[in-house]
């Protein structure tokens, strides 16, 4: 029967991430058979066969014989159970996946239960709104190569689908390979699937990018704005009160530190020589009035986008650090109410996982940065969409 939605088994095992890393998935199956899975990088440095020995032997206590649907109840049930044998065992840290992976597959199961796909169990009956594209094109930030900025992105602007939007940032994407191997530079990947090219400054990466664009066909003015991941509190040294831009010293021969009001005149900069449409975490999250400076500067030329909803006309929204599948929805509400921009995003490290691409078109988000239109974890949330377009437009 459909409508018996009881939790009946729940399992949890270790998986591994698109980094090699410790992941682990939870398994919900219902009394009516039906059933759902997700994963979840394991969070920081922990254990992934203790995080999936967690779900089993804890979190499946809190939730066993719920009803899968109520969603919101589940996850208070979930979080509830976490935050009690954190004050009990203080092993703080500990669950988060779990939660979040438990979350996610009852969410699965439940609108696998009712015969329904999972973006519209979430989102009921409007028509499902797609998301735009945010595609990685240069990575850097952490990595030995690349730039100093987190990465930089494209997004299509002139498209009449997802699908289009892209085609248009995979064309771009390879272009821009043959483009840096005829220039003689690595072409291997970052984190988020972008080239790790050694350039002297983020400047000449969206030259290249541009000059991408163009021979991909495209006007950068019209069809494709860039985007900057400025990931700007690992750039910021507290001490010393500036922005130390390494690689790019090392490249150029010369210290490039920039203060508040440089960073910000760096960015006017930035969007008066390129058609940049996105900042995300452009400063240093603690600085309040360098940020609301650059926010007044810039709130009706670009969307400045942070996660805690400070001095933003963008919300960038993470299922990780939400941590769970309710509190992500009720953070897009929120932002929605405010007449932000949401743009739904991956984390640092991923599975394959499609689960973002569901909750991006249940929630009606504008943008969706899931990484470069290359690598497994990356595509699968693309690809997931493809097939929801796909499947509504068969319906209309």
């Amino acid at each position: 029967m459909l409508d018996d939605l009881d939790i009946k088994r729940i399992r949890g095992r270790m998986l591994f991430d698109s980094g090699g890393n410790p992941a682990v998935e939870a398994e919900v199956i219902l009394e009516n058979g039906a059933q759902g899975k997700a994963a979840v990088s394991v969070f920081d440095e922990m254990n992934g066969e203790e995080e999936a020995d967690y779900i089993r032997e804890w979190l499946s206590e809190a939730i066993l014989f719920e009803d899968a649907a109520e969603q919101k109840y589940i996850d208070r049930l979930l979080t509830e159970q976490r935050d009690q044998d954190d004050a009990d065992h203080k092993e703080y840290g500990r669950g988060k996946a779990g939660v979040l992976a438990l979350s996610m597959a009852a969410a699965r199961a439940a609108g696998a239960g009712l015969g329904l796909p999972l973006y519209r169990y979430l989102g009921g009956t409007t028509a499902p709104v797609m998301p735009v594209p945010v595609m990685s094109m240069i990575d850097g930030g952490d990595w030995l190569k690349g730039i100093d900025f987190k990465e930089i992105m494209i997004v299509p602007l002139n498209r009449s689908s997802f699908a289009e939007g892209l085609r248009m940032g995979a064309e771009v994407y390879q272009t821009l390979k043959r483009l840096l191997t005829l220039n003689g530079f690595d072409t291997s990947i970052g984190g988020s699937g972008g080239f790790a090219a050694d350039m002297k400054s983020s400047e000449e990466a969206l030259h290249y990018i541009m000059d991408a664009v163009r021979l991909s066909g495209y006007d950068p003015d019209m069809d494709l704005t860039a985007a900057i991941c400025g990931n700007a509190d690992d750039l910021y040294a507290k001490e010393e009160g500036i922005y130390r831009f390494n690689k790019e010293s090392l490249k150029n021969g010369i210290l490039v530190h920039r203060n508040q009001k440089d960073m910000i005149s760096y960015y006017l900069r930035l969007a008066d020589g390129f058609p940049l449409g996105i900042v995300t975490d452009g400063l240093w999250k603690q600085d309040l009035e360098s940020r609301n400076r650059m926010y007044q500067m810039f709130q009706h030329r670009l969307v400045i986008a942070s996660d805690d909803f400070f001095a933003s006309n963008g919300v960038e929204i993470q299922l990780k650090k939400a941590g769970t599948v309710t509190a992500a929805l009720e953070m897009i509400q929120e932002a929605k109410k405010m007449g932000s921009k949401v743009i739904v995003s991956n984390s640092d490290k991923e599975t394959e996982e499609a689960f973002l691409g569901d909750m991006a078109v249940a929630a009606g988000a504008d943008y969706i940065k899931c990484g470069a239109p290359c690598r497994g974890e990356c595509t699968a949330k693309y690809n997931e969409l493809l097939r929801i377009e796909e499947f509504y437009s068969r319906q209309c």
